[in-house]
């Protein structure tokens, strides 16, 4: 079984989680769209552009104007949670001796490392108490919900409680292990997973939340940034100036239209 979740597993989570992600964005894009989707006041120039798809995707102004209890919720949710993968990439890779680049004490850089990843974790396990008690309290949501939308706050529950109890005072984690353990299965050389229970439950849920994600409501990640690509397009001007090529998605409707 330990040979399985550290050698075998992490390639099968690449194929599927690249190969899912692939498919889904790829089958939106051949999705037709009948008419621009701008949402006005449109930017004007591919900088503005690029400001207003990242505050949306930063900061989820959209979701802010419409309710805000939610908004603080769901950006701690997603905040923690990116700070949370930057700290195990940062901190696995430096062996919490990140902060030494900057002048700070090894000693001073491990407890920050330690604290600020604790920190951010109860700050994520938090988040998703809350949204998920949301999904059953509030009418509206609870009747919206689906058992999948239980399974996905499930597994991601189980990745942040096991990554925190590993953090707890008196349990050690052999970090330099854990790191030659990654390195390995990144070059494509890897070695026997470290024979830690708690470590290896921990791997085993992440491997199972990147196998369903692109198959969830998590794909939104890859979603969102589509559609708001679309409502940030350059405002159509009519009438079309003669001898301009009609959109490619006007073509790719024809196309659909004559198959049927």
């Amino acid at each position: 079984m330990k040979f399985f979740i550290g050698q075998v597993l992490p390639y099968l989570t690449a194929v599927i989680f690249l190969g899912g992600m692939t498919w889904r964005v790829v089958s939106w894009l051949k999705k037709p769209v009948p008419f621009q989707l701008t949402v006005f006041p449109a930017p004007k120039t591919t900088a503005d552009r690029v400001v207003m798809i990242s505050k949306e995707l930063g900061l989820f102004t959209s979701l802010y104007k419409q309710d805000k209890g939610l908004w603080f919720w769901a950006w701690v949710m997603h905040f923690s949670l990116a700070m949370v993968i930057v700290g195990h990439v940062v901190g696995i890779y430096f062996l919490t001796k990140q902060f030494t680049l900057i002048g700070i004490s090894s000693e001073t850089s491990t407890y920050l490392s330690i604290t600020m990843g604790t920190v951010l974790g109860a700050m994520l396990l938090i988040a998703l108490i809350v949204l998920s008690y949301r999904r059953t309290a509030v009418p509206e949501v609870r009747r919206l919900s689906d058992p999948a939308d239980f399974f996905v706050l499930l597994l991601i529950g189980i990745v942040v409680l096991t990554g925190l109890h590993m953090r707890f005072p008196g349990v050690e984690i052999d970090l330099p292990a854990v790191r030659a353990f990654i390195g390995s299965v990144v070059y494509f050389k890897p070695l026997p997973i470290p024979d830690d229970s708690m470590f290896i439950v921990h791997f085993t849920f992440v491997n199972l939340l990147l196998i369903y994600f692109p198959f969830s409501k998590l794909v939104h990640l890859a979603g969102s940034v589509l559609c708001q690509m679309l409502v940030t397009e350059a405002a159509p001007k009519y009438p079309t100036p003669a001898g301009v090529k009609r959109d490619v998605r006007w073509t790719l409707l024809r196309t659909e239209g004559n198959k049927k």
